[in-house]
């Protein structure tokens, strides 16, 4: 049973729930079992070969589980590897070690080094190798269930309990790179729930794979939509009704004008909330997984920004476009003003983002350790320019087009949601699975 205590008013009240033990992972139902991963898996032997000994060759047979790509490649619990295509192998020079093990369907691959808590301890599962050989490589432990305590599907899930991915935490060392022992992790406790309800938990997350699944589908058949869409709108391949004009060849250097940012360092940090302090935009506000904030004191006029102001990217990975943010700009980025009576904002940004666009720019920056677009070479670019009007319309379509998209994508971080609280439930016991 599980017993909750609180005190109030000095005597201790006790909670309890039929049906719940404790273990050193917390409260789980009563016929579920804590074993430690050695009493419920064997180790396969892994090896230690670089990035550099590994190809996408169709050549090569033998494939290789690097630790990096369970970090940031494999987003699914299974690795399929009839569907997954970006499995390296290793090259077909390299000498084998005599230990070397081959993987199975149902193996567990697990990372044992994460530059990151969030990355410790992560799987994934193995299935239909058909045949294919395959090796598990650098900071990897290779896991196989010796006496089918688990079912096929589930062993990922193991590692994706909260409870255990906690307890990982507490075991991995390190300061930079944090990693896990043998040692440790072959005594390191997990949850099992009975078989029948592994199986049942797997068939209830699969589903929730499926709908994933098919909304990436739709999500990619309508951005193919409109980046089709795109390329006739912007280029004037289709015109709208009532539009018969010629668009006129126009160069950026003929309807905007463009200013370099500061080119303060980024470790000079203020405070927010002061007066004559703004937010200071860098190359690093474009990254998702980025918590920075940083302020600058008293800039001049020149190097702000507004919500209506188009920024884009000049050095490094150039003509990322960034709109609708308030502060100063790095000068990393061009501010690119633009006359009004000339060229909508919306279409203009298109126009920035398109496929023609954007390779001329990365283009004209170079290849260098850090390409560098320079003035001229922005302003020298060439585009067709409709009438006002007209690009009203194309702009309309087009934000019309990304709102779909963007429903699309909700619904998706929805779906992905729903599964993530299943798995708090399912996986801890917090909600029991009914067996037929």
């Amino acid at each position: 049973m599980i017993q909750n205590s609180t005190i109030n008013k000095g005597v201790l009240l006790t909670e309890t729930k039929l049906g719940y033990k404790e273990t050193k992972l917390g409260w789980i139902p009563e016929d579920w079992t804590s074993p430690t991963i050695s009493e419920v898996f064997q180790f396969i032997n892994t090896t230690s070969f670089s990035r550099d000994q590994l190809n996408y060759d169709a050549d090569s047979d033998l494939f290789y589980i690097h630790y990096g790509d369970i970090h940031a490649t494999y987003k699914k619990p299974l690795l399929d590897f009839e569907i997954e295509t970006k499995v390296p192998k290793l090259n077909s020079d390299v000498l084998l070690p005599n230990s070397i093990e081959y993987l199975k369907d149902g193996d567990v691959i697990i990372a044992d080094a994460s530059e990151d808590y969030k990355g410790v301890g992560e799987a994934i599962e193995l299935t239909n190798l058909n045949g294919k050989k395959a090796i598990s490589g650098l900071h990897t432990f290779a896991l196989r269930d010796k006496e089918d305590l688990t079912v096929e599907g589930f062993r990922t899930y193991i590692f994706k309990n909260p409870d255990v991915k906690k307890a990982l935490k507490t075991i991995a060392t390190g300061s930079k790179v944090y990693g896990i022992s043998k040692g440790n992790i072959q005594k390191f406790k997990i949850v099992l729930p009975t078989l029948p309800e592994q199986q049942k938990i797997v068939s209830i997350l699969e589903t929730w794979d499926k709908a994933i699944a098919a909304q990436e589908k739709l999500i990619v058949k309508k951005q193919i939509l409109k980046n089709g869409l795109m390329q006739q709108l912007l280029t004037g391949k289709k015109r709208f009704p009532g539009f018969t004009d010629e668009w006129e060849e126009k160069s950026f250097r003929d309807f905007t004008k463009i200013n370099q940012g500061l080119q303060i360092p980024i470790s000079k940090r203020n405070i927010e909330n002061i007066p004559n302090s703004y937010f200071y935009i860098t190359n690093e506000f474009l990254r998702k997984d980025s918590n920075y904030k940083y302020y600058i004191l008293n800039p001049s006029e020149s190097v702000k920004c507004s919500e209506d102001d188009i920024l884009m990217t000049r050095t490094g990975n150039t003509g990322m476009v960034v709109t609708g943010v308030n502060g100063v700009f790095h000068n990393n980025f061009f501010k690119i003003s633009y006359q009004k009576n000339r060229v909508n904002k919306q279409f203009l940004v298109y126009i920035l983002n398109s496929d023609r666009i954007q390779y001329t720019i990365k283009k004209l920056a170079g290849t260098s350790t850090i390409p560098d677009l320079n003035h001229s070479e922005f302003y020298g670019i060439t585009i067709k320019l409709p009438s006002l009007k007209e690009q009203l319309i194309i702009s309309d379509t087009m934000r019309n087009s990304d709102l779909e998209l963007f429903s699309l994508k909700l619904k998706k971080e929805k779906l992905i949601k729903q599964k993530q609280g299943l798995i708090q439930q399912l996986l801890t016991g917090e909600k029991r699975v009914k067996i037929n």
